[in-house]
């Protein structure tokens, strides 16, 4: 019996060695190769010998490169034949304005019938009546000259201006980089359109559909973003806010609301000053009713004895 019992107790003691013994092995991240390995499988480009680079760089990168059978992008303003120019700086300019009439609707119609005089074009206004206040919204651009830019604000200078902002925002870098991966995407899918005519067999000619798909794609937003540069930075934006001279809606809430929070502070002060002089009374009530239920219990008797005597 003291055998089978030291047996069980060496059973116990070898299981959870080799439970410990396991675990250690997983966390030191053992691996088991089951089968042998996949074999190399080279890219479409390097099967073929076309040397090119099956994956582009992407747009967070200072600069996108052309594949390996062309030569570096050259910098904006550079041909082969010519020697290098001054980058063109683009500049975002955004004039947030906010100015006060009594007539904001004449007040937007005068300076959109500049705009148009000035070959700019409205992008958005929307109009929005109160009971004691009207405020018009006008977004629009012009073409960013110094001289337009001196027009529009002798414009607005005939009117009462409340606020004034001028944000700038430098995207030449930004305008660059887009034109570079551009030009590199297109120089990759031109030599990829010459591959797909030479090219015979099926798993080929699919593989360099997918690939052009994918620059189609990455084209499509580059050239929407490439758009959008050259518009805000073409043109001045200027955000205008007229608003009429009455007194806003909003004020004239937060002095109700004020008036009725002193109502309710001067209430509750006096329901302290009653509570407090509740509190002050309270013992000599007390003491009132005690001593006026005694007299009568005894005061009274005490009277009447000393009559009879």
């Amino acid at each position: 019996m003291h055998k089978r019992n030291v047996g069980i107790v060496l059973l116990v003691v070898v299981i959870i060695v080799a439970g410990f013994v396991v675990s250690k092995v997983f966390q030191s991240g053992a691996s088991f190769k089951v089968g042998s390995e996949p074999k190399y499988q080279p890219p479409l480009y390097e099967e073929k010998g076309w040397d090119i680079e099956a994956k582009r760089v992407t747009s967070t990168q200072t600069m996108a490169y052309a594949p390996t059978y062309t030569r570096p992008t050259a910098p904006v303003g550079i041909t082969n034949n010519e020697k290098s120019k001054e980058v063109i700086q683009r500049l975002k300019k955004d004039y947030y304005v906010v100015i006060q009439d009594e007539n904001p609707e004449r007040v937007a119609s005068e300076i959109k019938a500049e705009v148009y005089l000035l070959g700019g074009y409205v992008i958005s206004e929307r109009l929005t009546r109160g009971q004691d206040r009207t405020v018009y919204y006008l977004e629009f651009r012009i073409p960013n000259t110094a001289e337009n830019e001196n027009k529009v604000e002798t414009i607005l200078r005939k009117y009462e201006i409340k606020s004034l902002r001028l944000d700038t925002q430098d995207v030449t870098s930004k305008y660059n980089q887009i034109l570079a991966e551009i030009e590199s995407l297109e120089a990759e899918k031109k030599k990829l359109l010459e591959f797909y005519n030479l090219s015979k067999d099926v798993d080929d000619l699919l593989r360099i559909e997918y690939r052009i798909s994918e620059i189609n794609s990455r084209l499509n937003y580059l050239y929407l973003q490439k758009d959008y540069y050259e518009k805000v930075t073409d043109y001045i934006t200027y955000h205008i806010t007229i608003e009429s001279k009455e007194k806003p809606v909003f004020e004239i809430d937060l002095d109700f609301r004020k008036t009725i929070y002193q109502a309710v502070t001067i209430l509750l002060m006096i329901i302290r000053g009653i509570l407090a002089l509740l509190i002050i009374i309270s013992p000599f009530a007390v003491l009132y009713l005690v001593g006026r239920k005694l007299y009568k219990k005894y005061g009274i008797r005490a009277s009447e004895d000393v009559g009879e005597e």
